[in-house]
């Protein structure tokens, strides 16, 4: 349960996990959204960062724990890449289409830029587990 390679990998994936969409929403694309924005429900500089670190902790741990069982024989970069992508479609397009047809936040441009985003951070972090699980 708390394997070496496990928790090495659990630390290494936190690190896309948490600091890419500070990096995304907070800088790089920050006027984008803020023009997609249709009801801005963020905390804005009010977030509390405990929660939102070990949300991001546990994001990691399972993200690890589940790649660590998808391919026991290789831990190819190609494989990992398959498996973000596939969480990142998960996340970036089952739940943003959930959260487009339930919520009045942003608009449907923004929940795909979001999706691909999405899908492009996990591909990272699947690389990043990949890498930790071969050596």
């Amino acid at each position: 349960m708390f394997s070496k390679n496990r928790i090495i990998s659990t630390f290494a994936t936190f690190v896309p996990i948490y600091f890419f969409p500070w990096i995304f929403y907070s800088y790089l694309a920050a006027d984008f959204f803020e023009s997609q924005m249709l009801n801005d429900v963020s905390r804005g500089e009010d977030m509390l960062l405990l929660p939102l670190t070990l949300g991001c902790l546990i994001m990691a741990y399972i993200f690890s724990s589940i790649y660590e069982g998808w391919d026991k024989d290789s831990y190819s970069i190609p494989s990992g890449i398959q498996f973000g992508v596939l969480i990142g479609l998960f996340f970036g397009a089952g739940v943003g289409l959930v959260m487009y047809g339930t919520e009045l936040r942003i608009t449907a441009i923004g929940h795909l830029i979001d999706g691909i985003f999405w899908v492009i951070t996990y591909a990272i972090t699947g690389i990043v587990a990949s890498i930790v699980y071969k050596r």
